[in-house]
């Protein structure tokens, strides 16, 4: 009796020690979407999951032209936890006079713990000159953080 006593007070006092979230924890000094939201240069960027955007950053976005002339886009995408990351990403496409074309398809990109994926597209209409991209869960809408999941976050 007086073991699981003793057990049981130090199992709270642990769980005093450290907190629990719905998302895995990241690891310091690796900025998040949450961060870099709204920074001049990712503003093509969107990323569609308030969940995604606690564990995953956007490195670079870059745009050039292919030889043919069409507009491409490369992303790189990060990782910030210790977990892995299944994204999806499409990209969007205008031109002067608004959509120049329909979406990309959804793209599945792995994201391994800590690491990082560039995802990369191309238009097909001259006419794009503007491209933007999108970035979803992996698991079409549904969180892979899923509810009442949670990590622990190791007490400082």
């Amino acid at each position: 009796m007086i073991r699981i006593l003793a057990t049981a007070a130090a199992v709270a006092i642990l769980a005093g020690c450290a907190a629990t979230q719905s998302t895995p924890p990241t690891f310091s000094g690796c900025k998040t979407w949450e961060q870099q939201a709204g920074s001049p240069h990712l503003v093509s960027v969107a990323v569609l999951s308030p969940e995604l955007a606690k564990v995953i950053g956007v490195q670079e976005i870059s745009t050039a032209r292919t030889g043919t002339g069409m507009a491409a886009v490369q992303t790189t995408v990060y990782n910030c936890s210790d977990v892995d990351v299944v994204l999806t990403m499409r990209t969007r496409f205008t031109g002067s006079r608004g959509q120049s074309e329909p979406p990309s398809a959804w793209k599945t990109v792995f994201l391994t713990p800590r690491g990082q994926a560039t995802y990369g597209e191309s238009a097909i209409s001259q006419a794009t000159d503007k491209v933007a991209v999108d970035i979803n869960d992996g698991n079409r809408g549904q969180s892979q953080f899923a509810p009442g999941q949670s990590y622990v976050i190791p007490a400082r």
